[in-house]
């Protein structure tokens, strides 16, 4: 079995660490792994932690008022390794109204936020990493922003076929069609339309 500082090793994103920085995150790191529909976070919980995912795939939901689900992210290892948390931790608040549930079998790194931040702030290539994570997660905002306002149905599910194709083999379609903010009925049609597009196989 692999040390936390040998896992650390091994993740592309964090080849620009020296070893110094892998070992000091090491000792701030705790492996987890989530079955499948196991719940990282559920809302109203306290959540001090960041974490890295290097296997499997999340969602990432919560309730309106209502009581309608809504799927707002996705995260998978076929996606850049980064550092995330629940949304709240970037208004420095700890408790959450999301949920956050493996959707196949998932390992996590965690660290607990200040300590993670500590670290940062004293070793450049943690720092660098750190700020490389938020840069990743305001463009996916930006993008899925720009997406809900401004293109189609049919166009959204187009760039999620081309560039979430390890999301869409292993979800729920009815979770990717709240995602996209259509029904499932919507998306069986825009799966079909889009088939009847593509060429046949030789």
């Amino acid at each position: 079995m692999l040390s936390q500082s040998e896992i650390l090793k091994h993740l592309e994103s964090l080849q620009q660490l020296n070893d110094e920085e892998r070992l000091e995150l090491s000792k701030i790191c705790k492996p987890l792994f989530l079955s499948k529909k196991t719940k990282l976070v559920e809302t109203d919980d306290r959540f001090d932690s960041v974490f890295v995912l290097t296997t499997g795939l999340l969602r990432w939901y919560f309730y309106s008022d209502d009581g309608t689900e809504n799927n707002v992210f996705f995260s998978s290892e076929a996606d850049h390794a980064f550092i995330a948390s629940i949304p709240e931790y970037y208004a420095d608040q700890r408790e959450t109204k999301y949920t956050i549930e493996a959707v196949v079998d998932t390992q996590l790194l965690l660290f607990p936020k200040e300590l993670f931040e500590d670290l940062a702030f004293q070793h450049r290539g943690i720092f660098q990493f750190y700020v490389k994570s938020l840069k990743i997660i305001i463009d996916t905002l930006r993008i899925r922003t720009e997406q809900l306002c401004s293109d189609s149905p049919s166009a959204r599910y187009e760039v999620f076929l081309e560039n979430r194709s390890y999301i869409t083999r292993n979800t729920n379609r009815k979770h990717i069609a709240n995602f996209l903010g259509i029904t499932p009925n919507s998306l069986s049609r825009l799966t079909a339309r889009i088939q009847k597009k593509r060429p046949p196989k030789n």
